[in-house]
């Protein structure tokens, strides 16, 4: 994780974190057009799982993301902290990262989308952390992180692909 990222001074305070880091193509983008040329366009593939994940998790009082509502993300030229974005909740911005997330009863969890140049390298970074609240916010993390992983990898290369960012 960089140490520009606004988590990077707290992070034994949460119980996961983990980043993950492409190459920028489109520099000139803004930091919500970044974010939502990532979160805007999840495949096929990543919406039925979650809306599988809200089926499962719902039995335990867990929200999550409909059909409806994973088919029609609604895109504005410019978001306010406390609106969402995409599917999470913007909690804060700059001109180089956008912090999201959402808060549960069994855990809280947080989306950072960092735009940093190294080595004359434009690069995106994607870290996300998580603070558990009980058992269960531990057991439902155990179970969930593959998937995690794999969507955020997923979501990520597809953006640079479709030289979203």
């Amino acid at each position: 994780m960089p140490a520009s990222c606004a988590f990077s001074r707290d992070l034994d305070k949460y119980y996961y974190w983990d980043s993950f880091e492409v190459r920028l193509s489109r520099p000139e983008l803004s930091m919500q057009e970044i974010y939502l040329g990532i979160f805007a366009h999840l495949p096929r593939l990543l919406k039925w799982l979650l809306i599988i994940r809200t089926k499962i998790v719902s039995v335990f009082g867990i929200g999550g993301p409909t059909a409806a509502q994973l088919n029609s993300i609604e895109i504005k030229k410019k978001y306010e902290v406390g609106e969402r974005i995409a599917r999470f909740t913007l909690f804060s911005q700059n001109d180089n990262e956008i912090i999201t997330g959402g808060d549960d009863k069994h855990l809280d969890f947080r989306v950072s989308v960092l735009k940093i140049s190294e080595g004359g390298t434009n690069k995106v970074v994607l870290t996300t952390v998580v603070d558990v609240h009980n058992l269960f916010g531990k057991v439902y993390l155990f179970l969930i992180l593959p998937f995690h992983r794999f969507g955020v990898r997923t979501i990520m290369s597809n953006a640079v692909a479709a030289k979203r960012i």
